[in-house]
């Protein structure tokens, strides 16, 4: 088996592709686990992941710390939701929140040691990668905005850098929604993520060094003493069942891709090397008690055999038919609201159909908007509307209460907003059933002005 060290992918995706980990030996691929996951940190001796959480939905995240034994500990950590990044710092990990464009430093147990807090609204910046450099911190991030993910339209505008973490300076600049600084050989590279790249820039200058396309988002950069691997992902806007994701193979003195290994998931988020030691541990997970796999296993035999059969917890979100998408909605629509701002909307959802609503795969159903020209009915813009989860499986003739988060166009003047029902990958509620949804005129006013300081708060 010998004691190289063993590359792993962390990944997540659609109904269809799945995410989880993944261990690659050359050209093979294994994967480790379904459960879909964002950063891995690995310290020698401990590999720690991240739990895929949308803050939406519960706002903390989840962390699983791996040592040669298995699963060592679990950690639920409060005060950071959406969390992508993680990094090792002695006994502490250092965790990035995007959503509270913010990076913190958590003891073993959880709570919150330190803290470094860029300011404005949720997820303004986009804070999402860290690297180190001679014992300094740095991450990237996506730009300066004032607005709730005022990113997301200027993707391609070149707002991205990496940053000294504590200062807010400005080392590496121009970059599309950077991910993965790693300081390298005197060099800073990074994942130019939407221009598909792996770009070098001099640590002094700034000046870009090369750029290496990677045909494909890239996230997730590592390295051992002869190559680049790089996690080339497929884009999850596009809307399609993309279900594939590969890590990019560039050869360090060339500088040239010298080979592509497939994943079967749709986006990567993190690569690096772990002892088999540890690997092994991960394997092997919670199974570090012999007597209670074996009676577990032992259950999930009988269970498999028809004895104590659990009943369904929760439909499939199967494709609805075009005739069962009836319902009405209930809400007191605002006014007026500033351009791009992010409204919190409660809505009451009435299923008016035979037929269960719920946001599960293969077809989830979600609470989601469509902002319109009132004159014309045509869209304002064609930016994906944002989703909102439904709290549980909605039965026939049944209501829930949602709070539906709904993001406002960045054109003033009068829009129309109109809240409804979508099932993704198949149909617009409304498009069936014109009368369900909640319709009215909307005043945009300017975006609120920038905030005086731009220099992040450190506790």
């Amino acid at each position: 088996m010998g004691s190289s060290p063993v590359l792993i992918a962390s990944g997540f995706g659609d109904a269809v592709s799945g995410g989880g980990l993944f261990a690659i030996e050359g050209s093979t691929v294994e994967r480790i686990d379904w459960v879909t996951t964002k950063g891995l940190a690995f310290d020698g001796r401990r590999l720690a992941r991240v739990l895929r959480c949308i803050a939406e939905s519960a706002q903390l995240a989840e962390l699983v710390v791996y040592d040669a034994h298995g699963v060592q500990r679990y950690v639920r950590l409060d005060q950071a939701p959406a969390c992508h990044d993680i990094v090792w710092d002695g006994e502490n990990l250092v965790a990035v929140s995007p959503w509270h464009n913010a990076v913190r430093w958590f003891s073993p147990g959880g709570d919150v040691v330190r803290e470094v807090r860029y300011p404005g609204p949720t997820d303004c910046w986009h804070i999402n990668c860290l690297g180190r450099r001679e014992g300094v911190w740095y991450a990237t991030l996506f730009g300066a905005f004032r607005t709730y993910r005022g990113w997301v339209p200027h993707a391609l505008r070149g707002d991205g850098r990496i940053v000294e973490l504590e200062t807010g300076r400005t080392v590496v600049e121009g970059l599309t929604a950077p991910h993965s600084p790693r300081f390298v050989n005197g060099m800073w590279l990074v994942c130019n993520s939407q221009s598909d790249e792996m770009a070098a820039f001099d640590a002094d200058s700034g000046k870009v060094i090369r750029r290496v396309p990677c045909g494909g988002w890239t996230r997730g950069l590592t390295w051992d003493d002869n190559f680049f691997y790089v996690g080339a992902s497929g884009r999850r806007a596009s809307g399609e069942s993309l279900g594939h994701a590969s890590i990019v193979v560039i050869d360090q003195r060339t500088w040239q891709v010298v080979g592509q290994i497939a994943l079967p998931t749709q986006e990567i988020y993190d690569v690096l090397f772990v002892s088999r030691e540890v690997l092994s541990g991960v394997y092997r997970g919670f199974d570090v008690n012999p007597l209670r796999t074996a009676e577990f296993r032992q259950l999930r035999i009988l269970t498999e055999l028809g004895c104590q059969q659990p009943r369904t917890l929760w439909p499939s979100g199967d494709p609805l038919p075009w005739s069962e998408f009836r319902f009405s909605m209930a809400a007191e629509l605002p006014s007026t609201s500033s351009a791009c701002a992010r409204i919190e909307l409660p809505v009451r959802v009435s299923n008016r159909s035979s037929s269960f609503f719920t946001t599960a795969a293969p077809a989830p159903v979600y609470v989601s908007y469509k902002w319109l020209d009132p004159q014309t009915g045509a869209y304002l813009d064609d930016l994906r509307a944002y989703r909102t989860w439904l709290p549980r499986t909605v039965f026939p003739n049944e209501s829930v209460d949602v709070i539906a988060r709904i993001i406002a166009p960045a054109r003033t003047g009068t829009a129309r907003l109109r809240v409804t029902l979508v099932q993704e990958g198949v149909s617009w509620f409304d498009d069936h059933d014109h009368m369900g949804a909640v319709e009215g005129d909307v005043e945009i006013t300017p975006a609120l002005p920038a905030p005086p300081n731009d220099a992040p708060m450190i506790t």
